[in-house]
């Protein structure tokens, strides 16, 4: 599996909080049968949390790769960032301030829970107009989405991508995104699960569960796509079936 949204960088965000942290939620990525993630430590966050470079990003992804070689972990490990969305992000991407997922035209974008869908749309129009691709994360725990997926569906249909929480599928949550999730999965309009991890135990890097059930509830077609095609596809920077 492909895991394209966690936060095993530490000392960056909420996510992991030593290097200890890291390598045991890569060991646990690992036994669950991911191979490949993403290490999408929290952006342009308004003061939630200290802002950090590019550069310092750098630092301790090359670091953390280091670690793994040295503990003989075979994790491939491959940089974004998960983007809070405001007004002043396409002028940052455009500056070379935010990074894309492994240096592909797929930002990995969220939004305030409690954003309304006009604001939603005219700042997903204005990322769109850089030509580039937002990967919207965990929409189904925006609250005007558990409102309504029509809104969400329109920017579906005009090329986003939706990438869902493992945990929203098990209740984790809220039954508000649980049955938003169980919507949109039905209505395949899901492009990818991820986990969404923050440490190694809770919220954790583990995906096998939701392999078991993706299969069992759905289908095992629809299993490998959300949780290895479509990542797949979107790592290498290539067009995404819908």
């Amino acid at each position: 599996m492909i895991d394209i949204h966690t936060h095993i960088l530490s000392g960056l965000d909420d996510g992991a909080r030593d290097m200890e942290d890291s390598l045991s939620m890569a060991a646990l990525a690992l036994k669950s049968g991911v191979h490949t993630l993403v290490a999408t430590s929290h952006a342009n966050t308004g003061g939630f949390f200290k802002e950090y470079s590019i550069e310092e990003y750098l630092q301790r992804l090359e670091a953390f790769r280091k670690a793994l070689d040295e503990v003989k972990l075979p994790l491939r490990v491959f940089s974004g960032m998960e983007i809070y969305m405001t007004r002043e992000v396409p002028r940052m991407i455009r500056e070379g301030r935010l990074l894309s997922l492994n240096q592909t035209g797929y930002f990995l974008t969220e939004f305030s829970f409690g954003i309304e869908q006009e604001e939603m749309d005219e700042m997903l129009h204005d990322l769109m107009e850089l030509g580039v691709t937002p990967v919207i994360a965990h929409p189904e725990r925006y609250r005007c989405v558990q409102e309504s997926e029509s809104g969400i569906a329109k920017w579906k249909n005009r090329g986003c991508l939706l990438q869902v929480n493992r945990g929203s599928i098990f209740g984790r949550f809220g039954s508000g995104a649980k049955q938003c999730v169980d919507r949109l999965l039905d209505q395949h309009m899901v492009t990818c699960i991820a986990s969404d991890a923050h440490k190694p135990y809770e919220r954790t890097t583990y995906m096998a569960d939701i392999k078991e059930y993706m299969e069992q509830e759905y289908s095992f077609e629809y299993s490998k796509k959300l949780l290895y095609d479509n990542p797949k596809r979107i790592l290498e920077g290539e067009k995404v079936v819908q």
